[in-house]
């Protein structure tokens, strides 16, 4: 067997003022129904934005994703077995849920990266040599009980934050809801027991005999046999039969019953905390502490929130790792270059696109943008002619030393009745024509005696 999979545990890690190990009960979370759905929602998600090099430039945000990237194709098809959106929903999950992450890199003959492995993290443990020369200079994996070096050259290390009690490794957002993660599974464990045994809490059964009336108390084995028959009578299949006592017999409820243990609301408090530790709000997951304070018309506003405070930023920090530990296998220089996930393909945020549309057209309008920069931050093709600014021809420049205005107008037209280029001294010969258009203009306006 290749891989077997071990106990996983948040390091040694207790809630403060209690003493029960909450950590040993919940492993890493992801037996958990409430951690399991927030975390696949991440995992569906993230995949929207595919990853891309950018060149950095003077102009951040305008630079255009270098196509056909090698570190991109890799990326695409890490190996045979695992596409992109496989290999990143494995690693996100891992991430989130332990704070960290790794990617083993095989290297081709010529040295290059050929091949990423996904590795569990419970897999993967990092060492330095005793001399304590670096930081990190291998990592521990461990198959089946063996251990095998790796150079830290030849791993990628994804990590959320940092570990105090180990700084060499990351700290999983959700290791301090364990509390709340346990609350939430022994909420659904209660209602499944319930449920499985008899659809009401349990019961005291118990013979209805007065002091004065003489009776006896059920034997051991009597109290036993009334408690299978009530058990084959009321659990299972049997569920709401019909059952009969022989004898005065008292039953009595024991415990709460669910509506006394309020477990709707119960249950709300814990999926609040742990999508606010992910930073994704409740109602895009679909729980119910989000969805009764929101409706279909305002999911959109959700999921860009989702987006803006938890998906952005856990791919600028997974961004940063790949940019210095991957994408330096590739360039001579990382600091040349950007890694990142492209916002552009992502449906929900499309808005934001408009709106930015909407302002550089403002700015292009007003001439103090070139066309080309406009295109270029919405991703259409430039060519040289783009590298102009529009100008209007009616502008009058006032000096703010109280001189005489001065009239403003291009060097040059486009053919098509707009000026472009730069503002400068205009020639009389186009004022003069500006103003013949003017005045015959509003002759013919009062020959027609105005608008109608």
């Amino acid at each position: 067997m290749l891989f077997s999979r071990s106990s996983r545990l948040w390091r040694g890690f207790r809630i403060g003022g209690s003493r029960i190990d909450y950590a040993k009960e919940v492993g890493d979370g992801r037996d958990s129904s409430l951690v399991a759905a927030t975390l696949l929602w991440i995992a569906r998600t993230f995949p929207e934005a595919p990853p891309a090099v950018w060149p950095v430039t003077p102009s951040p945000g305008l630079e255009k994703p270098i196509l056909g990237h090698p570190l991109t194709r890799l990326l695409e098809r890490p190996n045979p077995w695992f596409t992109w959106p496989t290999f990143v929903m494995a690693t996100v999950t891992d991430w989130n849920a332990n704070g960290e992450a790794f990617w083993i890199k095989e290297r081709s003959p010529a040295g290059d990266p050929s091949r990423l492995w996904y590795t569990p993290s419970w897999m993967m443990r990092p060492e330095s040599d005793a001399d304590g020369g670096a930081f990190v200079t291998h990592f521990v994996y461990t198959v089946d009980g063996e251990e095998f070096r790796v150079d830290a050259r030849n791993v990628v290390h994804l990590k959320y934050g940092a570990d105090p009690e180990d700084p060499r490794r990351g700290l999983s957002p959700l290791r301090a809801l364990t509390r709340e993660i346990f609350t939430d599974d022994e909420a659904a464990n209660f209602t499944a027991t319930l449920l499985r045994n008899m659809g009401v809490p349990g019961v005291i059964v118990s013979p209805d005999v007065q002091l004065n009336d003489g009776g006896a108390a059920l034997t051991a084995a009597e109290a036993e046999a009334v408690k299978q028959t009530i058990r084959s009578s009321f659990t299972g299949d049997n569920r709401g039969d019909v059952a009969v006592m022989t004898g005065r017999t008292k039953v009595e409820q024991f415990g709460f019953s669910p509506e006394q243990l309020l477990l709707r609301e119960l249950r709300r408090i814990p999926e609040e905390r742990v999508t606010a530790a992910l930073g994704i709000p409740a109602v895009v997951v679909g729980f119910g502490a989000g969805l009764e304070r929101s409706t279909f018309t305002n999911m959109g506003e959700a999921r860009e929130a989702a987006y803006e405070a938890g998906l952005i930023p856990m791919q600028t920090i997974i961004a940063e790792d790949v940019r210095f530990q991957l994408l330096s296998d590739f360039v001579d220089d990382p600091h040349a270059f950007r890694f990142g996930f492209d916002l552009t393909k992502v449906r929900v945020l499309q808005e934001d696109l408009y709106r930015q549309a909407q302002r550089f057209d403002l700015g292009i309008r007003g001439g103090w943008v070139r066309i080309g920069e406009g295109r270029t931050a919405l991703g259409l093709p430039v060519d040289e002619a783009d590298d102009v600014y529009l100008r209007q021809t009616s502008y009058v420049e006032v000096p703010a030393d109280g001189g005489p205005p001065r009239a403003l107008a291009p060097a040059s037209s486009n053919g098509n009745g707009v000026a472009i280029g730069h503002p400068g001294d205009v020639a009389r010969e186009v004022i003069a024509a500006i103003e013949r258009r003017e005045r015959l203009e509003s002759r013919a306006y009062s020959r027609r005696g105005g608008m109608r």
